[in-house]
């Protein structure tokens, strides 16, 4: 078993320390686990910056998605339903076929199913975050925009990152649970986990401790009040949870342990192992430069060929700047936070290849 050499990976910490002096980054948390324990969590608030400790809640953005999927795999691991299902046999709704389906007697075109909403292979469009806000969409909204928006390309046949979508299996979540998406995942991943500090609302029981994320690194600039409270009234499952670095080293220690932290196991191992094998292969996530090709499984991204770590790590990232990485091989989980909406990732990558660095 890999371990952690502790001096080494002060360097980690120091890197992200540094973020903060330079004025790359408002403030950072950053966070380091292996199976058995928490290694270390460290806190930079930075100068001027609100007040931010190890517990401070941000909005994670993006990992929200793999802790949607991960509740989609146990309710298909329960068999309530299939990865292969078409979709519209779920929502009992039809959806569109894309502009240039094949017009085959006999034949229907390629069904959307949630193995390709969570691969983000479906071939459905993005519906706009900025309209969704000017219009005042509920998650019932987006759901409608996107079963109403034709298809860009067979399902299937090529990899495209959207947000929206994800609000569909939210959608599949509920129906196939028998609640509201936002209870499901309480009562099936955070509250056995013990994350207290998740949740698609965080201003009842966490409004002393919450940050908003800003627009640019320079404090005084801060995120838009009205995409803010978007996030909370649509409770986005492609982007609107909040959470803290202790809660997210936690779901990452579960998914490190093939679904199983404390004597609690939130998802079968074979399950896990599903979830987390790359999907964007034989050329659907390709792209001429092989540093920009398109690495992901079912809710969670996949090493490129610049990251380190074995092909066994995944993780996902968020706008805000924040990233949840876990190897399975090395024995790591690690967390990155700071509240910046389009935080660039080479500051993340340093301090996540510092953190490998001290990998012995």
């Amino acid at each position: 078993m890999r371990t952690l050499e502790t001096t080494a990976l002060s360097r980690a910490f120091e890197i992200a320390a540094d973020q903060v002096a330079d004025g790359t980054a408002p403030w950072t948390i950053v966070g380091v686990a292996d199976a058995e324990h928490v290694i270390g969590i460290r806190a930079n608030p930075g100068a001027g910056a609100q007040a931010v400790d190890i517990d401070t809640v941000v909005l994670t953005a993006s990992i929200t998605k793999s802790l949607v999927a991960t509740t989609m795999l146990q309710l298909v691991a329960e068999g309530r339903s299939v990865l292969t299902a078409p979709i519209e046999v779920v929502l009992e709704r039809a959806v569109p076929t894309w502009p240039d389906a094949p017009d085959v007697p006999g034949m229907s075109p390629p069904a959307v199913t949630a193995w390709h909403l969570l691969s983000h292979t479906s071939g459905m469009p993005e519906i706009d975050l900025e309209t969704l806000i000017a219009t005042g969409a509920t998650h019932a909204d987006v759901v409608d925009q996107q079963l109403s928006a034709p298809l860009e390309a067979a399902p299937g046949s090529r990899f495209r990152y959207t947000t929206s979508t994800y609000d569909l299996i939210g959608e599949l979540i509920a129906i196939l649970d028998g609640r509201p998406y936002p209870g499901a995942i309480r009562a099936r991943v955070l509250e056995p986990l013990e994350m207290a500090d998740t949740t698609f609302d965080p201003r009842p029981a966490h409004g002393d401790r919450l940050v908003m994320p800003l627009a640019s690194p320079a404090v005084g600039h801060p995120f838009p009040a009205p995409m803010a409270e978007a996030f909370t009234r649509l409770a986005a499952p492609g982007g609107g949870l909040w959470s803290t670095a202790p809660d997210l080293l936690r779901f990452g220690r579960a998914m490190l342990r093939g679904g199983e932290l404390d004597g609690v196991r939130i998802l079968p191992p074979v399950f896990t192992e599903l979830m987390t094998r790359e999907v964007t292969v034989d050329g659907i996530g390709a792209a001429e430069d092989p540093l920009v090709a398109a690495h992901y499984a079912l809710g969670w991204g996949k090493p490129g060929v610049a990251t380190p770590g074995s092909r066994a790590a995944f993780g996902h990232g968020g706008a805000t700047g924040t990233r949840l990485w876990i190897d399975p091989d090395n024995d790591l989980v690690f967390v990155y936070l700071t509240g910046v909406w389009g935080f660039p990732t080479e500051p993340v990558d340093h301090v996540m290849q510092a953190v490998y660095a001290a990998v012995r």
